[in-house]
């Protein structure tokens, strides 16, 4: 039997957002020996209490999520890293105090971070916990990179002809349009106008361009329901939360965005970028996601934008030029098309022993019970993952690396799985 390298933990709480660039992860880390355990998020952490100790890979919460998380991972005996994925876009002060607590930090033994940005704050903060974190990157933008280019090609065919010339527009408005329904707070007003702006510039581009489609992809902490009922007159809009972004990038013809890091993947990839920034706010600052692509301000800005990017006067299109510095995005994430972050992040973790390696060669088996047993919020989570959907993902990436050996992928629960690539 080959030995293992280490037992790798890998939750996914928000399948859309998180789910490839964990496979992503999770397939070069079996094929490096690592034995896998993906899956949804509690199905995860439950599994980990029974199987032996390694690596638990956090994906960052706020305060109190984050405190049970990585409490309960260390009091089992694993060693935890984490890659915080607001990582990328927060305010400094409140990024400290609600998802990056010093005694926290402190019980990570590996802190990835998506750019020198992330870092600087935390080890100005923190200065005695420096040598904890490391810039990678996040390999979620790894897969808008050439080496991963074809992944989502064929994806994106299908959605075009679906959809055909379509407009994608991310929206971010979970602390108004809240999943139980609309929650007016005052410490949320301007969020409150910047939703009912959007609407307003979905109805009247729509009305202006009835021959275009509108694809609507909300924050999935957003009601859904909420823009079907706003939107429910109009044939050309479509409300869509489904699979992965970069599909969705790629076969848009523009995306329109507030503050979203949608509008930096979109950016990355070549893609038009409309960043409509109405005057709501007294605050100058705008965020690093709205320094990308055109910045507009008023509706009628944005419907000429829309109307150049689709040609409908059959003019030749001018390509624009984004506001965005990229010294500065480069500070703020970590990008080159030659390096990944996966490969720095298995490289770092590649630096742990092998963590009791006693169990490693040992049979070991879950306690179903225990597994099945639910929480009151275990009961209300929808979750769904796949041996095809894990199977699809990684053929695309033997494709890519010529490799013939695919990683075995052995369902022990529902929703959670053993991967390795070592014929274990």
């Amino acid at each position: 039997m080959v030995k293992i390298k280490n037992w790798l933990y890998l939750p996914i709480e928000i399948k859309v957002r998180e789910s490839d660039a964990k496979l992503l992860l999770a397939y070069y880390a079996a094929k490096k020996g690592y034995e896998v355990v993906i899956g949804d998020h509690y199905m995860v952490q439950k599994a980990s209490h029974q199987l032996p100790q390694g690596i638990f890979f956090s994906k960052g919460y706020s305060r109190g999520v984050r405190k049970r998380v990585i409490t309960d991972a260390t009091s089992h005996g694993h060693k935890v890293v984490e890659l915080d994925e607001e990582g990328l876009i927060f305010d400094d002060h409140k990024y400290l105090q609600d998802r990056m607590k010093k005694e926290m930090l402190a019980l990570v033994t590996q802190e990835y971070c998506w750019g020198q940005s992330q870092m600087d704050v935390m080890t100005s903060a923190y200065p005695d916990l420096k040598n904890r974190c490391h810039v990678t990157g996040n390999p979620r933008f790894d897969l808008l990179k050439p080496k991963f280019s074809t992944i989502y090609q064929e994806e994106a065919k299908q959605i075009k002809r679906q959809f055909g010339e379509f407009v994608l527009i991310n929206t971010r408005f979970a602390r108004y349009n809240t999943a139980k329904g609309k929650k007016d707070d005052p410490h949320f007003k301007d969020i409150t106008l910047l939703y009912y702006r959007f609407i307003d510039l979905v109805k009247q581009s729509c009305e202006r361009f009835p021959d275009i489609n509108f694809v609507i992809r909300p924050h999935p902490g957003e009601n859904v329901r909420s823009y079907l009922q706003e939107f429910s007159r109009y044939r050309n809009v479509h409300v869509i939360h489904e699979g992965n972004i970069t599909k969705w990038l790629l076969a848009a013809k523009a995306i329109i965005h507030n503050g979203c890091t949608s509008g930096l993947e979109a950016y990355l990839l070549g893609r038009p970028v409309i960043s409509y920034v109405p005057p709501i706010s007294s605050k100058k600052d705008q965020s690093l996601p709205d320094q990308v692509g055109i910045k507009a301000s008023q509706v009628d800005e944005v419907l000429e934008i829309i109307n150049n990017v689709v040609n409908l006067n059959h003019k030749k299109y001018v390509p624009f030029k984004s506001e965005l510095n990229s010294d500065l995005m480069l500070y703020h994430c970590e990008w080159s098309n030659n390096q990944h972050a996966y490969e720095s992040i298995l490289k770092l973790m590649d630096a742990f022993p092998e963590i009791y390696a006693n169990q490693s060669q040992q049979q070991h088996s879950l306690d179903q019970h225990l597994l099945l047993k639910k929480s009151k919020k275990e009961k209300k989570r929808r979750f769904s993952l796949t041996k095809s959907e894990i199977k699809a993902f990684f053929s695309k990436l033997d494709k890519i690396e010529g490799d013939s050996k695919p990683v075995n992928i052995v369902p022990i629960a529902n929703n959670l799985f053993r991967l390795n690539g070592t014929g274990v």
